[in-house]
């Protein structure tokens, strides 16, 4: 009688080898489709809560309008530059100069005065500056803006009228508009997304 073979032949190993081979490409490709779709997620998560932070912060600025008296101005110049129309809230859309908008608000410490702050977009960033805040007039221009939000194709207004409704500026200058409708196209790696918001009534 010949003796029992001991161990697996060639081809049994072979067939292992490819075996786990192929279970290894199937248990790669599902950890990278989960790794992909995390890192997707993710990073919309991060775009989603940074357009929040700046709604909000637009929305803010648009609560805080002023609805106090500054100091009584001294002199000429200062009463000349309260009459110079010192609109609360001014705000301007068109295809060739683009949305701004202007806001005398409170200043974030209480008892600080007014501040003046502007939201304005060029090329696809959209950008805010505030200005120091002051007791009496003039009130300081608001420079040096910082990027608030990149990817905005385009950012149009409308404003709400009492006889008319909803009216779009067109490349009008509207002053103290008793509700705002601010409508964003942003492109995101994700594709073209469309916000909308509604602040008011602002009077």
């Amino acid at each position: 009688m010949k003796p029992s073979q001991q161990g697996f032949t060639l081809i049994e190993v072979m067939v292992a080898i490819m075996l786990m081979a192929l279970v290894s490409l199937i248990a790669w490709r599902g950890l990278d489709s989960v790794t992909r779709a995390d890192q997707h997620l993710q990073a919309s998560t991060e775009q989603t809560e940074a357009l929040l932070r700046v709604l909000n912060q637009l929305q803010r600025d648009l609560s805080l309008r002023a609805s106090v008296e500054l100091n009584a101005p001294n002199t000429a110049q200062e009463q000349a530059d309260k009459a110079a129309g010192l609109a609360a809230v001014t705000v301007r859309s068109s295809d060739s100069k683009g949305f701004r908008l202007d806001v005398i608000r409170s200043a974030p410490v209480a008892g600080d005065g007014l501040q003046r702050v502007r939201w304005w977009l060029k090329g696809d960033s959209l950008y805010r500056a505030a200005a120091a805040p002051r007791q009496r007039y003039p009130l300081p221009a608001a420079k040096d803006g910082v990027v608030v939000l990149t990817g905005v194709s385009d950012l149009q207004v409308r404003v709400w009228e009492a006889d008319k409704g909803w009216r779009q500026l067109s490349g009008n200058r509207q002053e103290e508009p008793l509700g705002l409708e601010f409508s964003l196209v942003r492109q995101t790696p994700q594709g073209v997304e469309r916000y909308r918001q509604v602040v008011g009534p602002l009077k």
